[in-house]
């Protein structure tokens, strides 16, 4: 258990780090905007502390579906509700009704982008899990007409 949160943690971390910069990378482009290296750091510890929730809420184990769907919008208004507090203590910018706006759909892009990735991964492994298996069953089979 602790094993699989840890390594949810880091693979959350780094995709939702990732799609932080590509959102702060298209802001500041627009805007014309610098930063300083303060911000980096700020967006790394952003990435973790957003990572948290949804690596605790991959390792809950939902009984039905409704509950996960659930979990998963509370999730979505976690991260949300926790972005809009570092945006605000990280004096990245004023929570205003535009800001606020702006933020929940930088977050569904960020969340998007998380939940695509974990998808193509999962599908690569999938895939691999499912020709490995593949491969295994004809080798069992040949074997066995082999000895027969």
């Amino acid at each position: 258990m602790m094993k699989e949160f840890l390594i949810s943690l880091l693979h959350y971390f780094v995709d939702i780090t990732t799609a932080v910069l590509i959102a702060a990378a298209i802001y500041l482009t627009a805007s014309g905007k610098q930063i300083d290296s303060a911000v980096l750091w700020q967006i790394l510890l952003s990435g973790f502390i957003t990572a948290l929730p949804s690596a605790v809420l991959i390792c809950l184990d939902t009984k039905t579906e409704k509950l996960s769907w659930i979990l998963w919008i509370l999730h979505f208004c976690v991260i949300y509700g926790v972005t809009l507090v570092l945006l605000h203590a990280f004096g990245w910018c004023r929570i205003t009704p535009l800001s606020a706006l702006l933020t929940f759909f930088a977050v569904v892009f960020i969340y998007l982008f998380t939940c695509m990735v974990h998808y193509l991964i999962d599908k690569k492994h999938t895939t691999l899990m499912n020709e490995q298996l593949r491969k295994r069953y004809l080798r069992a089979e040949q074997e066995q007409k082999e000895s027969v």
